[in-house]
């Protein structure tokens, strides 16, 4: 299911070159990534037009997946080696680190098939569900209302008749036409994931929280808006805005521990692979988490 393994990065982001040295890790013979093949990209690029320093990366690489070894703790299946010389994967024996070789697959989207990208993101939207989830007050209803959702759908049709099932349940009436819509659109809106609290009567004014479930490492810039008031407010005229949230496989982090592009983060509550992994364990539901065989799919390639 993995192919362009051989093919690096574009762009240094740290935390994109070290997910691309723990995918090469998993998909080694040995289990391991090592200075030396990293050289080897390094020839083969340079030999393209597109060279690095395969040794200053290689640092950045090395100590980037030591801050990951200290914050995710037990759940990081990687281990770096006394010289520093090579990352190993160490074991995915348990839910921990196998949901962290799930979340790492999802952000490695170009590393995936076509015809398999959308099992690994419907997998990591069922992962993010779980969250959401135990992110809500007590009592909520949660919907999941993703693309291509089937029988767990619970609004059906066009998209303009999905809005206006929504809108029942936000208690507001909803404001747009059929036209502003495309005629064929069956899609989410951009709205993967609501929820919102009944609060106990049939009024409006509720608390509401709107999800959107992103994979890719550069459209997030963008589609963390998708489903803020900002985008839906004048369709949704409800009493209070809603929270917006935005889920990333991405360990979108700087080596110091901050967000990595801070200022290109909007209003979004970001969880990204990080705060996945800790709400996941904090809420005692990585058990619940969806099976991802595709993650010895993955194990089982080998680098020709």
């Amino acid at each position: 299911m993995l192919y362009a393994l051989d093919t690096p990065p574009s762009g240094a982001d740290i935390f994109i070159w070290t997910d691309y040295a723990e995918l090469r890790a998993i998909a080694h013979a040995d289990r391991c990534f090592t200075r030396g093949e990293l050289a080897g990209v390094e020839r083969r690029s340079r030999d393209s037009g597109k060279g690095f320093n395969a040794e200053i990366r290689w640092r950045e690489v090395i100590n980037f997946a030591g801050v990951r070894a200290q914050e995710f703790g037990d759940s990081y299946p990687f281990i770096i080696s006394d010289d520093e010389d090579t990352l190993s994967l160490n074991t995915a024996d348990d839910a921990a680190k196998r949901m962290y070789l799930g979340l790492l697959i999802a952000a490695c989207m170009r590393n995936i098939e076509n015809a398999r990208r959308a099992e690994v993101a419907r997998a990591f939207e069922i992962a993010c569900h779980k969250v959401f989830a135990k992110l809500m007050p007590v009592g909520s209803e949660i919907r999941a209302t993703w693309a291509n959702g089937g029988n767990d759908a619970p609004y059906t049709g066009t998209l303009p008749n999905k809005m206006r099932q929504l809108a029942k349940d936000l208690r507001c009436i909803p404001n747009f036409k059929d036209r502003d819509f495309k005629p064929s659109d069956t899609g989410d809106g951009g709205i993967d994931l609501i929820a919102w609290h009944g609060m106990g009567d049939e009024r409006e004014g509720m608390p509401i929280a709107f999800a959107q479930c992103g994979c890719s490492r550069e459209d997030w810039r963008f589609k963390q808006s998708e489903a803020s008031p900002n985008k839906h407010g004048r369709s949704f005229p409800v009493m209070h805005k809603w929270a917006t949230y935005y889920f990333m496989p991405l360990d979108l982090r700087d080596p110091d521990g901050d967000w990595a592009y801070k200022s290109d983060i909007g209003e979004a509550i970001i969880v990204d692979r990080l705060r996945l992994l800790r709400l996941a364990n904090n809420y005692s539901i990585l058990r619940e988490m969806p099976e991802m065989s595709f993650i010895e799919e993955a194990a089982a390639y080998r680098l020709s």
